[in-house]
């Protein structure tokens, strides 16, 4: 059960209010630098592919990626965010995209842009959580399902 504090039910602020302040401050980083740091942070994307979808070097990409997360490390916003991250700890990891998360995602076409593919039918592959601390093991995937990968190896036997 949670405290009550000053006439609040509990002492914490809803979740919601701090994931919008993550949308909030994504707005404020500008397009291109969010959309970067997005990119990586929700889809794995390579820093080649970012460069190629945005029309960037990928040493560019690269600077934008750790300029956004210096910026992000501000105090300013860093004690929201630490706050945020010790209450996801108890929570589910799919909680930190809310409906303003969401909405900034759908505004600027990311999905469109660095949802991968799959390789025999073209249909959008699901994403994993991905752990920042930890690199996924393994190459990525390259097909949606077992039945796509065999039609693409017989399709590569037979031609």
């Amino acid at each position: 059960m949670h405290e009550r504090v000053s006439g609040s039910r509990y002492a914490y602020r809803p979740l919601v209010e701090h994931t919008s302040f993550l949308a909030q401050a994504l707005r404020r980083l500008g397009r291109q630098r969010a959309t970067v740091f997005l990119a990586v942070v929700l889809y794995d994307a390579s820093p080649e592919l970012i460069g190629e979808k945005l029309q960037m070097h990928p040493v560019r990409v690269r600077q934008a990626s750790s300029r956004t997360a210096s910026v992000l490390r501000h105090p300013s916003v860093a004690t929201e965010l630490r706050r945020l991250s010790y209450e996801i700890d108890a929570l589910d990891t799919k909680a930190l995209v809310d409906d303003e998360l969401r909405t900034l995602i759908r505004e600027w076409h990311l999905e469109e842009m660095f949802e991968p593919l799959c390789a025999a039918c073209s249909c959008p592959m699901p994403v994993p959580m991905i752990d920042s601390l930890q690199p996924r093991p393994g190459r990525p995937r390259r097909y949606c399902s077992n039945a796509c990968r065999q039609k693409a190896y017989r399709a590569r036997r037979k031609g």
